[in-house]
């Protein structure tokens, strides 16, 4: 079994991350690349360029998610800051690390936003079929897929290209190539449709995961408002 010292240890000196900041007073976070330095497990450090670490406005009380190309699986970490040494070094302490299969779920969240699924076509495609196109909403979204609802059963073609609206404090819409996983229709007659991305930029899943942290901390605050009442 492999333990979070382990997995610490096995991170080279030195190695580029990718860690995504809370902000104080905002619901969003910051994403930001720094230099990892090993230091005694389960603490560890990280190093900035400067100006690269909004210093004033990290907050330090939230849990901080870092990511770590490997070469193959990516590593991802929570972590908290125990301390920001000079403006250029966060000393952090890991809490846990997220499987691949836990990230999936870890970042996926219940998220109502525009989705257009369209047909994709380029020279190494067929063009003989009619371009389509249909929209709809989605019901949740993470770094891998999304769960959608349609008026009209989107065409199972391979691969599709989705535009999707993410929800975060600057709305903007991405595009992915994704194929069909499945489809069912609900009783009200329209059409529930799940997809998994094939082709997605690290830049565009870095934002899904962003807005997902986002939505988790939105609805962190809403169940302690309610158990206080």
């Amino acid at each position: 079994m492999t333990t979070n010292t382990d997995i610490l240890q096995n991170i080279p000196q030195g190695k580029p991350v990718r860690i995504f900041l809370p902000l104080l007073n905002r619901p969003d976070s910051v994403r930001t690349q720094g230099l990892y330095q090993k230091t005694e497990p389960p603490n560890f450090s990280l190093l900035f360029q400067p100006g690269m670490l909004p210093v004033d406005e990290i907050d330090s009380t939230k849990p901080c998610i870092v990511s770590i190309d490997m070469g193959g699986p990516t590593i991802s970490l929570e972590a908290m800051i125990v301390e920001v040494v000079h403006p250029q070094t966060l000393r952090m302490v890991m809490r846990k690390s997220i499987s691949h299969e836990q990230m999936r779920e870890f970042f996926r969240v219940d998220a109502v936003t525009g989705v257009i699924s369209k047909s994709f076509h380029t020279e190494l495609f067929s063009t003989t079929k009619d371009p389509w196109s249909t929209e709809g909403q989605t019901v949740d979204i993470s770094g891998s897929g999304i769960l959608a609802i349609f008026d009209e059963k989107p065409r199972a073609d391979r691969p599709v290209r989705l535009e999707i609206t993410i929800p975060s404090f600057l709305p903007e819409t991405i595009k992915v190539l994704a194929h069909q996983v499945r489809a069912q229709q609900l009783q009200d007659g329209r059409f529930e449709v799940a997809y998994h991305f094939d082709d997605i930029t690290t830049e565009d899943r870095d934002k899904i995961i962003g807005c997902c942290l986002i939505i988790q901390r939105k609805m962190l605050r809403l169940k302690v408002q309610i158990k206080e009442h």
